[in-house]
């Protein structure tokens, strides 16, 4: 059996787990402003509201988040903002082990397919993420990665919170392409990531 799951689900995935192989979540919540629609659905946009997606609590990403990291309670909120391009998440981590921001973006910089950038280097929104991938030569402007504001992590009484933006056009490609390769069986876990970041142009830090 093979479990793929969202956009928005995957970049929590990446990111919680990577602070919880590192430092132990034990609960995690998210607040989603999602994008309205994509790039080329214009039949839907633009609108001049901010949309409950859903009015009712919790949204649905939480228990998507369990299937894939089941000993992190996970609680996600979410609505839709009038923009096309990336989702954004404001994200907050209870830890288990004592940490400071370094111990946080130590973790992040360590686990693949994350990349963290910061506002003092002109990354003030998701269109310079954006910007970021068409001036790299990806194809689509395409963001593979889960990206961090590297200046947002803040550890305050135990809780490490951050800024996380999430391209839900291109992030779930590598592992749908690793999933396929998982179905075939002929490939260990590292070796498949490794072939599918290469031919993407994914640089591990």
């Amino acid at each position: 059996m093979v479990r793929v799951v969202s956009c928005n689900t995957t970049g929590l995935c990446r990111t919680v787990g990577a602070v919880d192989r590192a430092l132990g979540v034990s609960k995690g919540r998210a607040v989603l402003a999602r994008r309205a629609t994509d790039p080329d659905d214009v039949k839907k946009g633009p609108i001049d509201a901010v949309v409950l997606d859903p009015t009712t609590l919790p949204s649905h990403h939480g228990p998507d988040v369990q299937t894939v990291l089941p000993n992190v309670s996970m609680v996600t909120m979410a609505f839709k903002v009038p923009t096309t391009h990336m989702h954004l998440h404001s994200l907050i981590l209870s830890l288990k082990k004592q940490a400071t921001r370094e111990d946080v973006t130590k973790a992040l910089q360590a686990a693949p397919r994350m990349t963290l950038v910061d506002g003092k280097s002109g990354f003030k929104s998701t269109a310079n993420i954006m910007d970021w991938a068409r001036e790299k030569g990806r194809d689509r402007n395409d963001v593979y990665e889960a990206t961090v504001w590297k200046d947002s992590i803040t550890v305050i009484d135990g809780e490490a919170y951050m800024f996380l933006a999430v391209h839900q056009e291109a992030i779930v490609v590598p592992e749908n392409i690793d999933a396929i390769r998982a179905l075939a069986g002929e490939y260990t876990r590292e070796e498949s990531m490794r072939m599918t970041d290469e031919s993407l142009g994914i640089v591990h830090k």
